[in-house]
């Protein structure tokens, strides 16, 4: 059982306006944010097993360590009025739910309850152990920004699903699914892959950084955006642009070495699309 005791901090204030039609006044309210304490809990890593991570509000950050299980921090926060010091604290300790446990994967949660505010969440903090870590990654998230950096360890893949926030990945391996509905997505690949993959964004630019001596194909669309290339190798083929019809106003597709490997489709509706090339 972690510790449920909190204990709140006055750390940002921000306005949030009411909206108003036309005729009536608009008013402002004052919001503090008010943090609770930090809960850590360790799980054991198991050969194979994979990550997955849902959250309804809050940041999420994965790194990997010399660790030998998994170990979790969540940082849980709301947004309430200046003098609503007590309200918060009941919030933060009645409406949130946190855990890190073992269903087959290790599977890391952040909830809300029904009626809750929308300001109440928490950020989470992720570290996997670097040499052990060899299964896949998901992260699924409501609202807030995704930092990923799986640099050294043997993962399988990365699948990110996410409605609203900006998306790192570093270190990547095996399999990559990222999207977000809301926000620029980067990935940084360490291995192309044998599985098919798509990168995109509902609203955002994408940029990924790939090897030159990697094994596949790739297609690039943006509807509103320009396709940016960054030290290309001559021996990769490309097909031009506006390859993928009327639809698109830029589409350029890729074949990497003999193309053997995975396809990897990149999409943006708005923003540009940059392959860097390591």
């Amino acid at each position: 059982m972690m510790n449920r005791s909190l204990r709140i901090a006055c750390f940002l204030i921000c306005a949030a306006s009411a909206a108003a039609t036309a005729g009536c006044v608009i008013t402002a309210e004052t919001l503090v944010r008010y943090e609770g304490n930090d809960e850590s809990v360790r799980v054991e890593y198991l050969p194979t097993q994979s990550i997955r991570i849902v959250s309804d509000n809050g940041d999420v950050e994965v790194r990997t360590g010399d660790v030998s299980g998994v170990e979790v921090t969540f940082s849980p926060f709301t947004m309430r009025k200046k003098d609503e010091n007590q309200l918060a604290v009941q919030e933060i300790e009645e409406d949130l739910e946190l855990a890190a446990e073992i269903d087959g994967d290790v599977v890391i949660t952040t909830r809300t309850r029904d009626g809750s505010s929308g300001y109440l969440g928490a950020d989470i903090k992720v570290v996997l152990p670097r040499k052990d870590f060899d299964g896949v990654l998901r992260i699924e998230q409501d609202n807030g920004s995704i930092d990923v950096d799986l640099g050294g360890a043997p993962s399988r893949g990365t699948t990110i699903v996410s409605d609203n926030g900006s998306i790192d990945v570093v270190g990547a391996r095996g399999a990559i699914d990222v999207a977000t509905d809301n926000g620029s997505v980067f990935v940084d690949l360490d291995a192309w892959s044998s599985s098919d993959g798509a990168i995109s964004s509902g609203n955002g630019a994408i940029e990924l950084s790939v090897p030159a001596g990697v094994d596949g194909t790739m297609t690039a669309q943006t509807l509103n955006g320009d396709i940016v290339e960054q030290g290309l190798p001559s021996t990769w083929a490309t097909a031009g642009e506006g390859s993928g019809g009327d639809r698109f106003d830029h589409a350029t597709s890729y074949t990497m070495g003999d193309g053997d490997g995975g396809l990897l489709e990149l999409f943006t509706e708005n923003g540009d699309i940059t392959i860097d090339v390591k």
